[in-house]
């Protein structure tokens, strides 16, 4: 897989459902269910408009703390390298640590806010209110893991769904197929798309840089518009302004191969995140 930004808004990137103003949907969204579940609206008062406002800051933090657990797990252990085990992980520990979260939570709010009269200890929390987060939190597991699963083509690669793919490309008027360990690095440069192999032999290729990031595993890296890159050609890297980082690439005299690149600041994190793991 490609790694990608993880605050890139892309609209099927499962990360979307703790980015605002999602989160915020998701609360309002969860919080008026079961308020529409739980009490008759025609007998509402103002008392109750006090009681949805609690539930809605109760309702963010919890899933503040669920998305600060995905982002840990992210880290420990990504979806695309054990799956497996990420969703084991995910359904016992974390889930049971957001169902902690929520009794602890629900039973501070209410001394604060209601004076431990609202719902504290009582037997309808326990039992009912309990299991409806539960459901809810493995609701969110399910959606989380379809997202994963549907966003993109690198991640169904990663899970091995897909073959090693090798590209075809083309040196003067022979085709030839490079195995993707053959390749080091791919750009684009007046619409042509050119790969450079391991003994720093250039190539077109027919494909387009965005065809190319498809095929790629996760040993690349979509460094900005034009280059998509392996740290086999990266000799050195460093911090430039307005958080971007300026690669020095490895050229051997490829005269159409720059020197230094940029990664722009919305690439900045996940490209320290791929540049700092071990390589395959």
């Amino acid at each position: 897989m490609m790694h990608k930004d993880m605050g890139e808004a892309t609209k099927i990137n499962q990360n979307l459902l703790f980015k605002r103003p999602y989160i915020w949907i998701v609360t309002v969204s969860v919080t008026s269910l079961n308020f529409l579940i739980t009490y008759n609206f025609q007998n509402m008062d103002v008392q109750h408009i006090y009681y949805y406002l609690v539930d809605v800051l109760t309702t963010y933090l919890i899933i503040e703390f669920y998305a600060l657990g995905i982002r840990w797990l992210n880290r420990k252990m990504p979806l695309n390298k054990d799956f497996v085990k990420r969703v084991t992980y995910q359904l016992t520990l974390h889930t049971l640590s957001v169902i902690i979260f929520t009794i602890l939570l629900n039973e501070l709010l209410d001394h604060l806010f209601f004076e431990g009269q609202r719902l504290s200890l009582s037997f309808v929390f326990y039992t009912k209110d309990t299991l409806v987060a539960l459901l809810f939190i493995l609701l969110l597991h399910m959606v989380y893991f379809g997202l994963f699963l549907l966003s993109n083509k690198q991640n169904q690669e990663s899970l091995n769904i897909a073959p090693d793919a090798r590209i075809k490309v083309k040196d003067a008027f022979t085709f030839k197929l490079l195995n993707q360990k053959e390749i080091i690095a791919a750009y684009s440069l007046l619409g042509i798309t050119y790969v450079v192999d391991s003994h720093y032999n250039k190539f077109s290729s027919e494909l387009t840089l965005k065809e190319m990031e498809g095929l790629l595993d996760n040993r690349f890296f979509r460094a900005n518009r034009k280059f998509i890159l392996s740290k086999a050609i990266i000799d050195a890297f460093e911090s430039g302004s307005y958080g971007k980082i300026e690669v020095t690439l490895k050229t051997h005299d490829i005269v159409d191969l720059p020197q230094t690149i940029v990664v722009s600041r919305d690439k900045a994190s996940p490209f320290r995140t791929w540049i700092g793991e071990n390589s395959h």
